[in-house]
């Protein structure tokens, strides 16, 4: 009685350990799946940033506003915020038109959600402008929260601000 106890439990032990193992391997195959397709997301984003770049160089304020969210809003330093397309055009197109205009920037950071619909981007931007003919040099950070939309990554927030003290100094 006592070894068929015994077979019974170490028969339960090795069945329950399998399972385990099961779970595991499933674990790290969930897991890696979602590692690829973060990865995946964080490349699409990078290649909108890339895309952005493209559209400030050629100063299409249109073309940069359809990168947002119907709903989105840009918050640039030293100006009211735009939200919806018509206003964030309207945004980017008043600060493009700035004599001697010239903006870059780089993410730092991307993290995807685990859901794969939304995603941080935190980077740093240079923006150069000459109003008066004197170039002047703005160095900053940004954060842009990106949302997943019929499967193109749109900037659904967009927040720069200087690492300059207020009076531009």
């Amino acid at each position: 009685m006592k070894i068929r106890l015994l077979l019974i439990t170490a028969s339960a032990l090795l069945i329950s350990s399998c399972d385990a193992g099961k779970e595991n391997t499933n674990a790290a195959s969930t897991e890696a799946a979602a590692s690829t397709t973060s990865a995946a997301d964080e490349d699409a984003i990078r290649g909108q940033v890339a895309r952005w770049l493209e559209l400030i160089k050629s100063k299409d304020a249109a073309a940069i506003s359809q990168m947002y969210t119907e709903d989105g809003a840009f918050m640039p330093s030293n100006a009211p915020i735009g939200k919806g397309r018509a206003a964030i055009q309207e945004n980017w197109a008043a600060m493009m038109s700035t004599p001697g205009f010239d903006l870059t920037f780089a993410p730092e950071q991307i993290i995807v959600s685990s859901s794969g619909d939304m995603a941080l981007d935190r980077g740093t931007y240079r923006l150069s402008v000459a109003p008066e003919g004197t170039e002047q040099i703005e160095i900053g950070k940004y954060v842009v929260v990106w949302r997943k939309v019929d499967g193109e990554w749109k900037a659904a927030a967009d927040i720069i601000n200087s690492d300059q003290p207020a009076g531009g100094s």
